[in-house]
């Protein structure tokens, strides 16, 4: 061979070369390319992931502050439940020593007449300071049976209309919407 040919095969192997090398150039950057847009699309899937974990999260946490507000209303609204219903009894015994005080002597006896009038000041002051607290006395007497704030024990026969409270028993209480104890009540049923 001589040197001519060995020339010219040496360069149409480095075109040869040269002429690969633009395509493998392409070949690798397409496979960057790929690669790139491959992590692209894992990172904006996690981070639509991350997204939806704090949006979640922001959600979970205004329902529980929501809850923890309407959970701390209801307490602060009723925290006196327990005291009131010890001190509704102490309430109606007033009412029953008004009710039961002996009138012919409280207008002959001055003694007894002032303390008739204490109990009663006692019984009224009482009434306001629950009444304050919102809680309700409730005394349906000549008014219709309500099965969410009275319990009828007894029928009664009586000329009022059927389902009318003719006898309060045990006088109820709620306070705010919530009741505390219900009205027992005789409730009245047609003559026979």
């Amino acid at each position: 061979m001589t040197e001519n040919s060995i020339n010219q095969e040496n360069s149409s192997a480095n075109n040869e070369k040269n002429n690969s090398a633009p395509e493998n150039q392409i070949n690798n950057q397409d496979n960057e390319i790929l690669l790139l847009q491959n992590q692209i699309n894992e990172l904006n899937q996690k981070l639509n992931e991350a997204n939806d974990k704090v949006l979640r999260s922001l959600a979970e946490l205004e329902n529980l502050r929501k809850r923890s507000r309407e959970e701390l209303e209801k307490s602060n609204k009723y925290a006196i439940t327990n005291f009131v219903s010890d001190l509704v009894m102490v309430a109606e015994n007033f009412f029953m020593a008004s009710e039961n005080s002996p009138k012919e002597e409280i207008s002959k006896n001055p003694l007894v007449k002032n303390y008739a009038t204490a109990i009663e000041m006692t019984e009224k002051e009482l009434l306001k300071v629950l009444e304050k607290n919102k809680v309700q006395r409730i005394y349906p007497l000549n008014q219709t049976f309500d099965h969410n704030f009275h319990e009828a024990i007894v029928h009664i026969e009586s000329d009022a209309q059927e389902g009318t409270v003719v006898q309060v028993i045990q006088a109820g209480y709620s306070i705010a919407d919530r009741l505390i104890r219900p009205a027992l009540v005789g409730v009245a049923k047609p003559k026979a």
